[in-house]
Parts: C-alpha cells; sequence; structure tokens
C-alpha cells in the first residue's frame, strides 16, 4: 500500500494500537521525521517585515511549483489561536503550539469541540432554538467589536421579510423584488424602519439542456431559438435584472463586453423548425407534426421534450420563458411537457439518469477567479465532476463538430489556468465562452441583484458598507467589528 510493507499487522504486533496508529507510525518511520516535523520545505519561508503602519509582524512566504492564477483562493487556512487551543496541554509544544506525532495532542484539541475559536471578531457561546449566540474575542487583532452580542437566527426561506419587520432579526437578505423596494420607499407602517441595500448575484440563471439526452447540436440550438430568456426580466425581476448572453457571471472581470446573442428567440418557430430538418428530423405539413428521424429508437413518433422547473411556473423566473418555448415549438410540431419536481436540484447530478432533459436553475457562489475547469472540462479521464450537462458524453460520443468545439474548449481552460496575465486570460475566455455558450447544452438566462435589508432603528446605516463598497464578494456586514447599533 502506497510502497509501505504492511505484511507484518497482526494482534501481537500491534499492541494497544489500533489499525490508524501502526500505519500512522510506519509512515512516520519511513520519512524520518525529524524534530517535530519536515527539516525543510523551501517554498515555504517565514520572517519579519515592517507593515505600512510602522508594525513589525511576521509573516510566511509559500512559492508555488508552477503558474495557477486560482491558487491564492484555495489557501483555506483556519487560523486557531495558540492561547486557547494549547490550554491544559501537559506536553512539549515546539514554537507553533504543536506536538506533532503525538496522539494525545489531537485528543486534547478534541476537547475544544464542543466551543471552537477562529481569528475572527466573536467566539461561539450557545446554540438554543434555532438561535447561535455569540460574544466578543478579546483577542481579535483588530479589537473587541463594536456590538457585544450577536446572534445568528434560522428561519425559514421566504420569511425574512416579515421576520425584519416583526423585529424577529435586525438583518437578512430577502429575494430582491420591486415590492420590497417600493414598500420600502413609501416608508409606511412596519416598512418605515427598514433600509435596503443592492448588489449584483455573484451567479446567473440558466436553462440547462442533458447532452446526452438531446445529443444533436442543431435539436438543443432549436430548443435555444425558441426560449425568449428576456420573459425571466420582463414578467419576473424587471428591473432587479438584466439579459446574460454566455455561461458566466456577469460580476467578472473576464465576462466579455456586450457578447452577441448566439441564440436569437424566433417567435414564429422557423429558425428551429430548419434546425429539426438539419439534424435529419422530419416534418409532417398535414399533421402539423416534427418526427424523429430514420434510425432513432422513436423514428416516425412526434418529438416530445420534458421541461421540468422545481416550483410552479408563475413561481419561477424560467416559467414564462418555457410557456413561451412550449407554445412556440408548438407551432412546429414539437410537443413540450413542463412539470414541476420540487427534487429537480438534487437529481442534476444524475440529470440523464433521472430523467431530466430541459431544466431551469441558477449558479450562484461562482468566486473571484473566471477559471472554467470544473463545470466544462469535458474529457472523463481528467475531470471528475459529475456529468450533469452530458459534457462527457459528446466528448467521447458526439458528432465531429461536437467533439472539436469541446476539444478547443479544453485547450482554452487549460491555457486560462497558465498564465497569470490579465488581459491574455480575457482574450482566452471570450472565446472560450462562445464555444461553452455554442454547445448548448446551457443557456443563460438571467443576472439578478441580490438584496440586504436591515432595521435602521437598530443598526447604525452609516457603520455598513454601503453604495460601492458592497460588492458580490463583500457584504454590507463583512467588517462586522465596525458595526454599531443605534444610541
Amino acid at each position: 500500500a502506497y510502497g509501505y510493507d504492511l505484511d507484518g499487522i497482526n494482534e501481537e504486533q500491534a499492541g494497544d494500537l489500533d489499525i490508524q496508529d501502526y500505519v500512522k507510525d510506519l509512515y512516520i518511520a519511513n520519512e524520518a521525521q525529524v524534530e517535530g516535523g519536515v527539516p525543510s520545505i523551501t517554498g515555504i519561508t517565514a520572517g519579519t517585515l515592517t507593515s505600512d503602519d510602522g508594525v513589525e509582524r511576521e509573516f510566511i512566504k509559500i512559492v508555488l511549483d508552477g503558474v495557477d492564477p486560482t491558487a491564492i483562493f484555495k489557501f483555506g487556512v483556519s487560523v486557531t489561536p495558540f492561547h486557547y487551543y494549547t490550554e491544559g496541554y501537559a506536553g512539549e509544544l515546539n514554537e507553533f503550539g504543536v506536538d506533532v506525532g503525538n496522539k494525545a495532542f489531537m485528543d486534547h484539541l478534541k476537547t475544544k469541540n464542543d466551543k471552537p475559536v477562529g481569528a475572527g471578531p466573536y467566539v461561539f457561546e450557545e446554540y438554543k432554538d434555532n438561535v447561535v449566540t455569540y460574544g466578543p474575542n478579546e483577542s481579535f487583532l483588530l479589537g473587541s467589536p463594536r456590538i457585544h452580542t450577536f446572534r445568528y437566527q434560522e428561519i425559514t426561506l421566504g420569511a425574512e421579510l416579515d421576520s425584519l419587520k416583526t423585529e424577529t432579526v435586525h438583518y437578512a437578505d430577502p429575494s430582491a423584488s420591486t415590492t420590497i423596494i417600493n414598500d420600502i420607499t413609501a416608508g409606511e407602517g412596519d416598512y418605515a424602519k427598514l433600509s435596503y441595500t443592492l448588489v449584483d448575484n455573484d451567479g446567473y440563471g440558466y436553462i440547462g439542456i442533458q447532452g446526452q439526452a438531446v445529443p444533436e447540436l442543431e435539436v438543443r440550438s432549436a430548443l435555444a431559438r425558441a426560449m425568449n430568456v428576456g420573459l425571466s426580466i420582463d414578467d419576473y425581476y424587471g428591473e432587479l435584472a438584466s439579459v446574460n448572453n454566455r455561461t458566466m457571471t456577469k460580476v467578472l472581470w473576464a465576462y466579455p463586453d456586450n457578447p452577441e446573442d448566439l441564440f436569437p428567440y424566433d417567435g414564429t418557430g422557423e429558425a428551429s423548425k430548419e434546425l429539426f430538418l438539419e439534424a435529419g428530423y422530419t416534418y409532417d405539413e398535414g399533421k402539423n407534426e416534427m418526427q424523429y428521424p430514420e434510425g432513432h429508437e422513436k423514428e416516425g413518433q412526434q418529438v416530445t421534450f420534458k421541461f421540468t422547473l422545481p416550483s410552479e411556473a408563475k413561481d419561477h423566473p424560467a416559467g414564462s420563458i418555457m410557456i413561451d418555448t412550449q407554445e412556440v415549438l408548438a407551432k412546429i410540431g414539437v410537443k413540450v411537457d413542463i412539470e414541476t419536481d420540487q427534487n429537480l436540484l438534487s437529481k442534476l447530478n444524475t440529470a440523464y439518469d433521472s430523467g431530466i432533459q430541459v431544466w431551469a436553475a441558477a449558479w450562484g457562489g461562482g468566486g473571484v477567479d473566471p477559471d472554467m475547469f470544473q463545470i466544462w472540462y469535458s474529457d472523463p479521464k481528467v475531470n471528475q465532476q459529475p456529468p450533469r450537462a452530458g459534457l462527457f458524453y459528446l466528448f467521447e460520443n458526439g458528432s465531429d463538430e461536437e467533439k472539436a468545439m469541446l476539444t478547443r474548449l479544453n485547450e482554452l481552460i487549460v491555457a486560462g489556468r497558465s498564465t497569470l496575465d490579465v488581459e491574455e486570460r480575457k482574450t482566452i475566455y471570450k472565446e472560450a465562452l462562445e464555444l461553452s455558450t455554442g454547445i448548448a447544452v446551457e443557456i443563460p438566462t438571467y443576472q439578478r441583484k441580490n438584496m440586504f435589508v436591515y432595521n435602521k432603528n437598530v443598526v447604525d446605516g452609516d457603520s455598513l458598507f454601503s453604495g460601492e463598497d458592497v460588492t458580490p464578494f463583500q457584504s454590507p456586514l463583512s467588517f462586522i467589528w465596525n458595526v454599531e447599533l443605534v444610541d
């Protein structure tokens, strides 16, 4: 196993050790652990420097062996306080407060699990009745927070605004709507005490077309040409969203300037009809029926698609799009059944096997870097992500055109993560996004705004981030230690 001889493992040999202890000790012995750690890692160095404020501070410098624009976002290092986690430990610690390779030290750390402490402004006090209560961390680097007690309360999704009006909570992020904005602006009744901030969402809405369920590029394109994505704005979000024409959130710096719509809407259905015919489908004019082509398992039957929403059409931003698409495709004899499945999102990683053909969803939390590998790299030998869109299938079984598009897209994805030059990466992602959108497994629909609402009679609005200081990556509460309550 990994180059180590485990033949000697038996009850007599192990004594009081369990299998994990034995393997750990064997690993340490083989790796020649010295004096509590690895003797030297050339890429990690430490020292001291004088900060801009004139204070001398320690630093750790990490040098990577290669180029990775996303590396800085992958260092999810949890800073844990030396004084707290070593308190009460009788063993010998190194200069970093660690007793390396000692199980007793790990057992000691576990005694702190019921009340963890990090490097932030607050420390956990208790969890009761769906409320987490925090107190001030007096050891916080930037000083004790100005609000002494902070409570994080769990409330039902969709109840955010009511909770604000009844003062169950004083800050929340309800789903943005023009109704809420108008009510707060009017300032009548319970709305008089509320104020809000809007910010672009780090994500976007889309309609997915499963590539294995709908393997022909022409047919996926035909469906896309029948989708009026602007209806998600007109009928749902209004001024709180805009149309998105690429498979990337518009908040990222790599999003191209004014990209053209690759699938312009044709409400007559004629553009879609032409694409179906290109793919070998046949149209029976007398019956007004588009039929599956020769050789298809459903040869001669009416072409039928299943569209799936996670909620009723009237309650979903893609609902009116799908209803309109159903009507457009009916003009050319294509049948569309629209269903609701509350468990849709949990089925997307197995979309094909779960019978999901066309669905509506949204991406969120896309991050601050435009790297497209996780979602769009289509070689299953390299990318192990769940194949929700059917890209793995198309990479191996698609048409020559589809294979060429995906091969080129893979090359661009690798190129995009192989340089730190922002302008060069912009050029790379411009082409990559044309391909990822053009392969028509994901039709982007809208880019919406998020809303933060607070009780201005309780929270001092001047102490919150506002205006341009609020970004998709920095909420009004990001510097919570500076936030104050109204006197």
